[in-house]
Order: C-alpha cells, then structure tokens, then sequence
C-alpha cells in the first residue's frame, strides 16, 4: 500500500523583516553621526624655572644663574559629546502603550579638540634674570601643550559639556521620533 501525502505548509519568514528596533536604529544612524558641544576654555598657562628645572652638583650643565619666567594665555578648543555610531541595538527600547522610545546613549568623549597655537606676541609676557636666555618660541609651545594636555587630562569640562550634549541628544532624538510616528524619545 502507497500512501501519499501530501503536506502544504504555508509560512512567512519573518527573520527576513526588520523588526521596530532596527529600522529605528537605521533611521538614527541616517540622522546623525554626532551629538556634541563645542567648549572654548581659556587658561593662563605659567612656566616658572625654579619650579621645573632641577640642579644637579654633578652636572655643570645644569648650574643656571637666573631664572625664567613665563605668562601664556591658552585657548582650547574642545568638541565633546556622544558618538551616534556607537549606539546598538540593545541601547534602543519602544514602549508601545506610550509610544516612547527610550535610548541608552554611549559614553561621551572627546570628539576633537586642539589649542591655539599663535597666541599674539603681546598677550605673553617672559622674563628672564641674572644670565638666563630669553624664553623662545619653542619653549612658549611646550608650555601650551602641558596647559592644553592637562585641561584634557583633567576632564573638568565634562560636568560643563555633560548637561548641553545631553539636550541636544533629547532635541534630535524627539524630532526623529516624531518623524517616524512616535509620540517621543527618552535618553537614559
């Protein structure tokens, strides 16, 4: 006996469609790539070679008559925020009741940042006493570079920059929801 059967089986794949959390994060990494905030600090930056330069009785080189003295004010220039690209797909979470989206934002970081590097010859002011040479150029970018590395290493702007990235981040992540039908985002 041969019995034949027959089998339909009629099913959707649905690994193929995208679910809501996808097609959202696609929409947010099309949006923006950034959020940041741009800081200017300025700082007096102050070399003083008593404080830095140390004498060695064995070393004749070292034995200096006179001291240096140097005033340098430092503009920095920071872009601190969050990188949009850094944000997964385990970082995003709709409510459907509310129709909220609520977004779990990377840590934020320093995106670029430089300092001024022709600070006008006036706004310096050098000294140098007793048979000392006078504080050259090259001597004026070291002391901006420590100012510039130590504002960095400090990270003092990030309580200031924390509040503005974090709105601005709000404000695009809103309208983008808005945009797609939601009643709004929340940043957690």
């Amino acid at each position: 006996m041969f019995i034949l059967s027959v089998l339909v089986v009629s099913c959707k794949d649905k690994s193929s469609e995208p679910d809501k959390e996808s097609i959202l994060l696609s929409a947010i990494h099309q949006e923006a790539d950034i959020v940041t905030t741009e800081l200017t600090i300025r700082k007096i930056a102050i070399y003083d070679s008593d404080k830095t330069e140390k004498i060695s009785l064995r070393d004749p080189n070292t034995w200096k008559f006179g001291s240096r003295k140097c005033v340098v004010p430092v503009s920095i220039n920071i872009k601190y925020g969050y990188d949009i690209r850094d944000i997964k797909l385990e970082s995003i979470r709709i409510d459907d009741s509310s129709k909220i989206i609520y977004i779990k934002l990377p840590e934020a970081k320093v995106i670029d940042s430089g300092y001024n590097t022709d600070t006008e010859s006036g706004n310096i002011v050098c000294i140098s006493t007793g048979l000392r040479s006078a504080v050259g150029h090259e001597m004026i970018e070291t002391i901006s570079r420590k100012a510039y590395q130590e504002v960095l290493k400090k990270g003092e702007f990030k309580d200031i920059a924390e509040k503005d990235i974090r709105n601005n981040a709000k404000m695009i992540f809103d309208s983008l929801a808005k945009s797609l039908g939601y009643s709004g985002a929340e940043i957690e």
